[in-house]
């Protein structure tokens, strides 16, 4: 599940199995034997759920791995391989994870969290929303002032808060000569781990139900 996704067919027929054996012993179990929605039961203990593995999410997990390798091994024959990820997927991984920039030239100046923690598209969502070049990276963007050019006419004051908070953040950031790099923000030692980006998919659940009532 590193390398492939599983497909949704493949996950409702293990589900469907594991549903099964959980709730009644057997390979056919009716409704009224399942006696907790299934998606509360593949949460984690500590967000309310029994723990067992939700396929789709651990999949992601293991998926996501490639992104940080490519990143932190970029020199091994393996980083040149086409790995696609959904927009969800590239989503998730920025969220957990903070750049320390460098020379700027792999970071996405838009969509990574290189400034002061966040990404300018978290920062000034309003003039993302302008912005006609937005897979541009930092090095290229930072030059000359390139960013501003590349924008739409401001028409609101919302937008034009933005754009100085924005602009006043870009203009003391110094590109140095080193590599760019990234710190995984869930793991105490700020490296990837499956488990921890497993459990980071549930963030905002609750756990609120007695499972020894069951």
């Amino acid at each position: 599940m590193t390398v492939f996704r599983l497909s949704k067919w493949a996950i409702k027929r293990i589900d469907k199995i594991r549903r099964n054996f959980l709730w009644k012993g057997s390979e056919e179990a009716r409704g009224g034997h399942c006696l907790v929605n299934w998606s509360r039961v593949q949460r984690p203990k500590q967000f309310g759920g029994l723990g067992v593995l939700d396929l789709a999410n651990f999949n992601r997990a293991l998926y996501l791995r490639w992104q940080w390798l490519q990143w932190k091994d970029s020199t091994k024959p393996w980083s040149d391989l086409t790995i696609q990820h959904t927009p969800p997927e590239l989503e998730l991984f920025r969220t957990c994870t903070t750049i320390v920039l460098g020379d700027g030239r792999r970071v996405s100046f838009w969509h990574d969290r290189w400034l002061q923690g966040k990404s300018p598209k978290e920062i000034a969502p309003n003039i993302y929303r302008l912005a006609w070049r937005k897979n541009e990276r930092v090095a290229t963007t930072l030059a000359n002032g390139h960013w501003k050019r590349g924008l739409r006419r401001m028409n609101t004051t919302e937008q034009i808060n933005e754009y100085v908070e924005l602009w006043g953040l870009i203009r003391d950031v110094r590109l140095g000569t080193q590599p760019d790099d990234i710190q995984w923000n869930i793991s105490p030692n700020g490296i990837y781990s499956s488990a921890s980006a497993y459990l980071a998919q549930f963030t905002g659940t609750f756990a609120d139900h007695d499972w020894q009532r069951l």
